[in-house]
């Protein structure tokens, strides 16, 4: 009888500490999934936001040089119009380096893709634009996106054009944002951005069309790192907010979640797939 009591208490035993293993690890996965899901949508938003700033950067610049970086309307390199002021050190196509301050005031302004954006863009161009090797170098001065305060420091290196004949660039980013509740995402990636549709319309750069490849690791807004590795090209329209098309691995705590941003379409839905399981998410900035 002893013998039979010993041996039900030790199966009884065995079976509570299963149970209580089983249960340990079913939380520590689920609160492993719900880090995986903040640092997802976190980094979409920091992405979206830091590419507004290379959007505006490369359309108005891209405008400028068009131009002959001088605008009819420019008194002394600068020109003021409702929208923002821009200053030019050298307003001409021959000299370089050249510095241009993008200013749109501390007021706000809400531009094409119902963005609110404040303070200066300033770029530092090394040499003509499209010739290998030429810089620009993006930093901010109190810039904001939608009150996202955005900080850190851009340099974009023209590669010229690739084996398809279409425009390359690398890109080196350092972001610190600091958003609306304060929180922080630290993020540094380098990616190869490509303008692979310029929609027909070669002297308009604001409905260009991007492919972008590359990697990124950061911190995310609850302190966690992470990296990520793009594993789809991610599809961007200068004058459209959020990536439209491409999908992302994203890995924080040992496990991995793959962001996808859809088929195209121009909204602001993507899905979250962790462990098998899919749902969907909203885009923000």
């Amino acid at each position: 009888m002893k013998k039979q009591n010993l041996l039900s208490m030790l199966v009884i035993a065995a079976g509570f500490t299963f149970f209580g293993t089983s249960c340990t690890t079913t939380e520590s996965n689920a609160a492993t999934d719900a880090a995986l899901t903040t640092t997802a949508t976190d980094e979409a938003q920091a992405a979206s936001l830091s590419d507004v700033v290379i959007n505006v950067a490369d359309a108005n610049i891209n405008t400028l040089a068009a131009n002959g970086y001088s605008i009819p309307q420019a008194v002394k390199g600068t020109f003021d119009t409702s929208v923002m002021t821009i200053t030019i050190d050298k307003p001409d196509s021959t000299n370089f380096p050249k510095i241009i301050t993008i200013d749109y005031g501390t007021t706000g302004y809400i531009d094409s893709r119902n963005d609110t954006l404040k303070g200066k863009i300033i770029v530092t161009i090394s040499g003509k634009l499209w010739k290998s090797g030429s810089t620009k170098t993006i930093r901010l001065v109190d810039f904001y996106v939608n009150d996202n305060n955005i900080k850190g420091v851009k340099v974009i290196t023209d590669n010229g054009l690739n084996a398809a004949n279409d425009p390359s660039m690398t890109e080196d980013v350092s972001d610190t944002i600091i958003r609306v509740d304060k929180s922080t995402i630290i993020r540094n990636s380098t990616r190869t951005r490509v303008r692979i549709d310029d929609n027909g319309t070669p002297k308009i750069f604001w409905d260009d069309k991007f492919s972008i490849t590359g990697s990124t690791s950061g911190i995310n807004a609850k302190g966690v790192a992470y990296t990520v590795a793009i594993t789809n090209p991610l599809i961007i329209y200068n004058n459209y907010k959020f990536f439209v098309q491409g999908t992302i691995t994203i890995t924080t705590q040992s496990r991995s979640a793959i962001l996808d941003y859809g088929d195209g379409t121009k909204d602001n839905k993507a899905t979250l797939t962790i462990n098998g399981v899919t749902k969907n998410i909203k885009l923000k900035n």
